[in-house]
């Protein structure tokens, strides 16, 4: 139910995708003019490479005709990149280090900031029906977004890494030789959707709780476990479906279906967080202008299961 709930609530919201995309592209454009000091050393590091047309000749590649080339490809750019950034290092250590810092950081705290505000608009849609400004939301609630969203760049960046290593070996394997090269693409499969939904899943109601109960998000995350551990089976999976239909997506229209994919997930992802939060909290919500949710109370699902475990 959450997942078809999400559905019907994205479908009648799909104006956020649109807001969100607007803002990520002007936040990537902030971030592409904090890294114009830098452009002249980044194109000396990438063409002593060739990065350029090695990222050219894989961008056109889909992974629908031939996925282990397609994942032996890829290793390939990671490789050359992580080459440019050693003769970056070597020539110009401080734009390498200013670089990380914008890339790593401070994108991901502009990204976050929108998060509030399209939860309060989805809040004022699933309580009320009303639909509220994006914009005005975004100034009123300026502080408590910046403070969410240093949480989540904290938060995420260990995964990050542990992500890219793992990404990383993966690639590696593809370029093998034996039957590991068959399995390749199904551990990458396996490895990000899992990743991502599990690490999603855990953090899913902190966004919801700072929303709905109009609190700082240093003391939603108390409430936003409890939420996510009442539905943690049905957040996981509806989760699983999500990632998995986004890195399908992404292997078959090729790396430039990131432009559209990546906010669609996003948008995706913060429709599913509402609704669980609002399933987990017993709360009635709208989905749409004809469907009104009665979850069970939180009071009866807590006293059933406090009967279950005496049981």
């Amino acid at each position: 139910m959450i997942f078809k709930n999400s559905l019907k609530l994205f479908v009648a919201n799909f104006s956020v995708f649109w807001k969100l995309l607007l803002y990520k592209i002007v936040a990537i454009g902030v971030c592409a003019l904090l890294l114009i000091p830098t452009y002249s050393a980044w194109v000396d590091a990438l063409s002593s490479v060739h990065f350029g047309q090695l990222l050219t000749d894989f961008a056109a590649n889909t992974v629908f005709i031939n996925a282990a080339s397609f994942l032996k490809n890829l290793f390939y750019v990671f490789n050359a990149f992580t080459d440019s950034l050693s003769v970056l290092f070597s020539a110009n250590a401080f734009a390498l280090i200013y670089s990380a810092v914008v890339v790593l950081f401070v994108l991901p705290f502009l990204f976050g900031l929108a998060s509030v505000p399209a939860g309060e608009n989805l809040y004022s849609y699933m309580a009320s029906l009303n639909r509220s400004s994006f914009m005005a939301n975004f100034v009123s609630k300026l502080k408590t977004s910046a403070l969410y969203s240093i949480l989540r760049t904290l938060i995420w960046f260990p995964f990050k890494v542990i992500f890219a290593v793992g990404v990383y070996y993966i690639l590696y394997s593809a370029t093998l030789e034996g039957i590991i090269i068959v399995f390749s693409p199904i551990l990458m499969v396996v490895f990000i959707v899992g990743m991502l939904s599990l690490m999603t899943t855990l953090f899913s109601g902190l966004m919801p709780a700072t929303v709905v109960f109009n609190i700082l998000p240093t003391k939603a995350f108390k409430k936003s476990f409890k939420a996510v551990y009442r539905v943690f089976p049905r957040v996981l999976s509806s989760l699983l479906v999500i990632f998995f239909l986004g890195v399908m997506l992404l292997f078959m229209m090729t790396a430039y279906s990131l432009i559209v994919l990546v906010p669609l997930t996003v948008v995706a992802v913060i429709m599913l967080e509402m609704v669980m939060f609002f399933e987990s909290q017993g709360m009635r919500y709208y989905v749409d202008l004809d469907t009104i949710v009665a979850p069970r109370k939180l009071e009866h699902r807590d006293k059933f299961k406090k009967v279950k475990d005496i049981i």
